[in-house]
């Protein structure tokens, strides 16, 4: 069994891969806030287990900081969690987790993901949430494609997408607005 795994290794780290890039499609089309949140988590761990596969540490170590953010947020349904001690906590998590795991000079990108991942989960306006997702998505794209982590790429390539879709939409509906209202 062990010699089927680590023979298949790369082939299973991409399924678990696409299989996170399914529940982060689908995520989205809850509407309870604890459900969105845990299938985060959900799909945190599916991210750890592809990136272990690909023997990529940095990346499960900011993946699963990532389960824990978004298991401590789905309990705040309702609440504002205000203290800025939080993301700093994260932010400091995330910068010893990633000299703990070092591999290379590409671990810095999961890291820098991570960091603008944080500011932007704490944002309260949606469009500073998603214009700082944006840096995001392109480390883990170059991050991705330097570790041929196909999964990962195909993902931040949705993401990016739907990131720039909903920018341009809400832009529409903002011009739209102001000209409505100037006449």
């Amino acid at each position: 069994m062990l010699d089927f795994i680590k023979d298949n290794s790369f082939i299973i780290a991409q399924v678990f891969g696409f299989l996170a890039m399914l529940v982060s499609i689908s995520m989205y089309q809850f509407n309870k806030h604890k459900k969105v949140m845990l299938l985060m988590v959900l799909c945190a761990l599916l991210w750890c287990c592809h990136y272990t596969f690909l023997g990529l540490f940095t990346p499960v170590a900011m993946n699963f900081l990532g389960a824990v953010k978004n298991f401590i947020f789905s309990f705040k349904e309702g609440r504002q969690i205000e203290s800025k001690t939080i993301p700093i906590i994260f932010l400091i998590l995330s910068v010893v987790s990633t000299l703990l795991t070092w591999k290379d000079a590409w671990s810095v990108l999961p890291l820098i993901a991570s960091v603008f991942a944080i500011v932007a989960q704490w944002q309260v306006n949606v469009k500073h949430l998603r214009l700082l997702t944006i840096p995001v998505c392109v480390c883990w794209f170059i991050y991705n494609i330097n570790n041929q982590s196909w999964a990962g790429t195909a993902n931040e390539v949705f993401v990016l997408i739907s990131i720039i879709v909903a920018l341009i939409r809400n832009k529409k509906k903002e011009t739209v607005k102001v000209e409505s209202e100037t006449e």
